[in-house]
């Protein structure tokens, strides 16, 4: 049986300013996996990522990031994905709006 990964976030479409909330829940066949993040831009340009070590073999990870002009400029359509070292892997999809075109 391999590895289970279930990603959410907390709504479809976002606008400038706003936070996404971003919840990873997993079970793993082993302990001590690493477990990597990242968010692409429209464009698949990553804008974020993070490599998270997991000691147990469920249970779940959040994060929260903030829309703000420095980093999120483009509007369209954003890929959250998620996947272990063992090479489970989900994604979710979510619209991003500019204030400024």
């Amino acid at each position: 049986m391999p590895n289970k990964i279930t990603l959410n976030i907390d709504k479809a479409i976002y606008t400038e300013g706003e936070y996404v909330k971003i919840k990873l829940d997993y079970e793993s066949l082993t302990p001590k996996i690493a477990m990597h993040l990242v968010v692409l831009d429209p464009s698949e340009k990553e804008m974020f990522s993070e490599d998270q070590y997991i000691n147990s073999q469920k249970g779940s990870y959040s994060n929260v990031l903030r829309f703000d002009t420095k980093q999120w400029k483009i509007s369209g359509r954003y890929k959250v994905a998620a996947w272990d070292q063992e090479g489970t892997r989900k994604e979710v999809f979510f619209q991003f709006k500019s204030k400024t075109l």
